[in-house]
């Protein structure tokens, strides 16, 4: 199943200390008149990972993702690059979309690292926010509570965070998700691979485990193109449920 609107599209340039971005809304949108399949993978011209989906009798939507990773250092043969770590909620089947990253840029063959969020409607103009280092690691959050958005990004490593409030009356939050990716449009940079660990979801009865879990349906988004990013298998922990994966850049 490919879904082909709302793609993410970022213009990046140099600086004396940072990589300018602009997104637009979407992993991989779909219209309300092609919602996802249980069982296939999801086709994103800019993401790969896992997302949570409402499934009959379980989840309606989603209030919380989070994930930990190891901000992974960028070899930038091509002179310009970008690779998107990132979790959040919504953009699957809809255009809104709450969300937070690390950005590994390379700009005129220069690496440059940005933490950022994303909120819908300010859709094209992602917050910048600080710079973490490569080998740093990071946790990334978004909650939703009565139509309020708590994003954050802390560096575990550096001490460095960020957390933000936002409201959104028109947000769905019809899925949850991590992955790892591209701006459409925008080769990834060479990242290597990416560990997404201690993925936890909550949805809206208030069931929390990893992003495989009974309550909601789960899909794999797959990146096509050359070169590309691939997620690896979606591991489950118990006690209490934890999700891992590894995603790495292919040619």
């Amino acid at each position: 199943m490919v879904f082909m609107r709302g793609l993410s599209r970022l213009i990046a340039s140099a600086g004396a200390t940072a990589a300018v971005v602009t997104f637009s809304p979407g992993l991989a949108a779909a219209s309300q008149q092609a919602p996802a399949v249980p069982g296939i993978s999801l086709v994103s011209p800019i993401a790969s990972g896992y997302a949570a989906l409402p499934r009959p009798g379980g989840a309606k939507s989603f209030t919380h993702v989070q994930t930990t990773f190891v901000v992974p250092a960028v070899t930038c043969a091509a002179q310009n690059a970008t690779a998107q770590t990132r979790a959040g909620l919504d953009g699957i089947t809809n255009d809104t979309v709450e969300r937070v990253g690390v950005n590994e840029a390379c700009v005129n063959a220069v690496a440059f690292y940005t933490a950022w969020y994303q909120m819908f409607p300010a859709m094209g103009s992602p917050a910048l926010t600080f710079h973490p280092s490569p080998g740093d690691t990071v946790t990334a959050s978004v909650t939703a509570n009565a139509g309020v958005y708590t994003l954050s990004v802390h560096d575990l490593t550096s001490g460095q965070s960020f957390t933000v409030s936002k409201a959104c009356a028109a947000c769905l939050n019809s899925s949850a998700e991590v992955t790892a990716g591209s701006p459409s449009g925008v080769s990834p940079a060479q990242f290597g691979v990416v560990h997404f660990t201690n993925i936890s979801v909550v949805d809206d009865g208030g069931v929390s485990g990893g992003l495989a879990n009974a309550a909601w349906n789960t899909e794999k988004l797959t990146q096509p193109g050359s070169p590309h990013t691939v997620a690896g298998p979606l591991h489950t922990s118990s006690s209490p449920p934890r999700s891992a994966f590894p995603d790495h850049w292919a040619p």
